[in-house]
């Protein structure tokens, strides 16, 4: 079953205890006092933990606290060992304060550490430590980093950055604890000394947002609606007793292990009251009399009360301001290998060398989409631009799209399910959507179809040094799949460093094994028309052969086009691959492109660089093949099957991005670009 929790007079939001001017993430950097920095000891974390007095009580907690179910040691034998973690060390004033606060709510009945119930010392630690496995340990020069970790409860923790009064940078974690002491560095990670314990919210996100008094009015949406309602599971309880559930199996690749959860979550972007009152909306009535002059709807919409029917007009705006997967601020867009990647710093989500983006669905049940573009002063909701053909930097904003922020003030943000964003427009499904933001070459990262990967921190993650494989009902948009296929994900390490080894787009793949047979829901396309599928390769001997069928119904697809062997490489009679370079002039160029089309075939793109310096398009086995052509309608769900034509099941699949491309980009006024 799926558990739930709906925490409806949910009030216990943490604030900042200092309130000042939030500063840039480079700027506090730079201006950090470094006077509260710790010298390097060489011993081990727990050691340190044991000898200082401060921390008697978290070390008290920590050797009564096992690190999984299936563990009989304890914290202290973890902290002793070989690896790489993160801690934010709770005081022993800190811990009094936070009984004191579990005595006032009848949470607990003792103020003595020895007298905790299991549950509350398992939550104090694991919401305190970050285990990083192969990757390092974080230090405070590196915090934007860190919340692309969770901690040992599945959290992630955010960073707050403010000024003293002596104009020094002072951090908080997860909105309200104060880092009083940073990078008390340790044989295995570091430490950092927080004032308060991390305790992150149990709200769900919708019961979060209803709490947080500037969102007053889209708080009240979400109930009226019914939404509230469906935003309350936070784990799959029944994957919990998966008997092989963090395990790690031998497959053809390696050394493979299964996620120990299946969590569900959700992301919601939401107009403070501030932005309602600047359109003069101040009631509902007012909205649906916006929503039916400004916004674009389906044949068929009711502007009526019953705002629980998913025709009804304000349910379809409700919908539209949600995704269905957790997204922390830094893991909205992947920046990997881009153009312009390697050429610059930093390269840790906090500028772009270009423009990156990733397509949503959100949970509109019409199957609509939004674009989130990061550039490089923030993150836009379907922002729309043209661009400079050499460079690929933005040349001109057409559609500035709605700006995101990555913080409510001191307002919490973060839920047991989910985060929220506030925005500074309303967020509509205009025209203008469909028509000029998705009217382009859609591109998707195969991950990016997997909500649950995100979700469950595992995209980009290789904490424990190997790759992932996943029970053949872990992901809800494939189905169908046979006994013999293995969906094996291979993430880059840390997507740093090596990505120039990795001939993927934002390194990282899919390796899918055995006589596979699967059938995967295509994402929604934005307006009715022809549209071009095409799929990413990475060519080389060892890949598998496919056929391929597209249609509505995922039991009865039927067969298009002749298979999909990824054996075959730029080299191949079939594909016949020429660099740009060799041809020498534009027009050979155009002429080899429309020769390679005809055969099915695409050079790869010149937005991403599989290696440093090389892009896509230049790289002989990097290419796309056009694996159907035909008519897809808005709002319909279609489906794609995977169905292996040899008997070994010795070959590899290789599965890394596809393409969902309009007529009016292949085929239009105006070539394609070449990115």
């Amino acid at each position: 079953m799926i558990v739930i929790d709906k925490i409806k007079n949910y009030c216990g939001i943490g604030v900042l205890l200092a309130s000042c001017a939030a500063l840039t993430l480079n700027s506090c950097k730079e201006n950090i006092d470094d006077s509260n920095l710790y010298t390097f000891t060489g011993e081990m974390m727990i050691d340190h933990l044991r000898d200082n007095p401060d921390f008697s009580s978290y070390y008290e907690i920590l050797g009564r606290v096992h690190p999984s179910k299936r563990s009989s040691s304890t914290m202290h034998e973890l902290l002793a060992a070989r690896g790489n973690y993160t801690c934010f060390a709770p005081t022993n004033e800190a811990i009094d304060l936070y009984i004191d606060s579990l005595l006032t709510i009848g949470e607990v009945s003792s103020k003595e550490v020895s007298e905790l119930p299991d549950s509350v010392a398992e939550y104090i630690v694991f919401n305190s430590i970050i285990d990083h496995g192969n990757n390092e340990a974080i230090a405070s020069t590196e915090f934007d980093k860190a919340e692309n970790y969770a901690n040992m409860n599945d959290r992630y923790i955010t960073f707050t950055y403010t000024n003293a009064e002596d104009g020094s940078t002072v951090i908080y974690a997860n909105t309200n604890s104060k880092i009083t002491e940073m990078d008390i560095e340790v044989e295995n990670g570091y430490i950092h000394v927080i004032d308060k314990v991390l305790s992150p919210s149990k709200a769900t996100v919708a019961d979060l947002i209803e709490a947080t008094p500037n969102l007053s009015f889209f708080g009240g949406l979400l109930e009226m609606t019914g939404w509230d309602d469906k935003l309350l599971v936070w784990r799959d309880d029944a994957y919990e007793d998966f008997e092989e559930a963090g395990e790690v199996i031998s497959t053809k690749t390696g050394n493979s292990q299964y996620p120990e959860h299946r969590y569900l979550g959700f992301t919601v972007f939401v107009e403070p009251d501030s932005v309602y009152e600047a359109n003069g909306i101040n009631s509902v009535a007012e909205l649906m009399t916006y929503l039916q002059n400004n916004a674009y709807y389906n044949e068929g919409t009711s502007y009526g009360e019953d705002y629980t029917n998913p025709e009804n007009a304000v349910n379809q705006f409700v919908a539209y301001h949600i995704l269905p997967e957790l997204l922390t601020w830094n893991n909205m867009v992947i920046w990997s290998n881009e153009k312009g990647y390697f050429s610059g710093s930093p390269n840790d989500g906090t500028s772009f060398n270009v423009n990156v983006w990733e397509y949503y669905e959100t949970l509109d049940p019409h199957r609509r989409s939004m674009k989130i573009t990061g550039i490089r002063n923030g993150k836009r909701i379907n922002r729309q631009s043209e661009y400079n053909l050499v460079t690929y930097r933005e040349r001109n904003v057409n559609i500035e799209g709605v700006k995101i922020n990555e913080t409510n003030g001191e307002n919490e943000n973060y839920a047991r399910n989910g985060y929220y964003f506030p925005i500074d427009e309303i967020l509509l499904w205009t025209s203008d959507v469909p028509n000029k933001v998705l009217n382009e070459r859609m591109r998707y990262d195969i991950c990016s179809l997997l909500p649950e990967l995100m979700t469950n921190g595992l995209r980009m993650n290789k904490t424990n040094g190997t790759d992932w494989v996943f029970k053949h009902d872990y992901f809800d948009n494939v189905l169908n799949m046979t006994d013999e296929t293995v969906f094996n994900y291979l993430p880059n390490q840390g997507n740093a460093g090596s990505a120039t080894t990795w001939l993927d787009y934002q390194t990282d793949e899919w390796n899918i094994q055995g006589v596979y047979d699967f059938t995967m829901k295509l994402p929604p396309v934005p307006y009715t028309g022809t549209y071009e599928i095409r799929y990413g390769i990475n060519a080389n001997g060892n890949r598998g052969m496919a056929q391929i069928y597209v249609g509505e119904n995922p039991n009865n697809l039927a067969a298009y086009g002749i298979p999909l062997d990824l054996r075959l490489g730029g080299s191949s009679t079939m594909v016949n691959w020429q660099s740009d370079t060799s041809l020498g002039n534009e027009d050979a160029i155009m002429e080899k492109d429309k020769a390679m089309r005809n055969n099915g075939y695409m050079k790869g793109p010149a937005y991403f660089f599989p290696a440093s310096g090389v892009p896509g398009r230049d790289c002989r086995d990097c290419l796309r093949r056009i694996v159907y052509t035909g008519r897809l309608e808005a709002g319909k769900t279609y489906y794609i099957r995977f169905k292996s034509v040899l008997d070994s099941s010795n070959t590899e699949f290789f599965f890394d991005y596809l393409e969902l491309v309009p007529r009016t980009i292949y085929n239009g006024d105006i070539s394609e670009d070449k990115y």
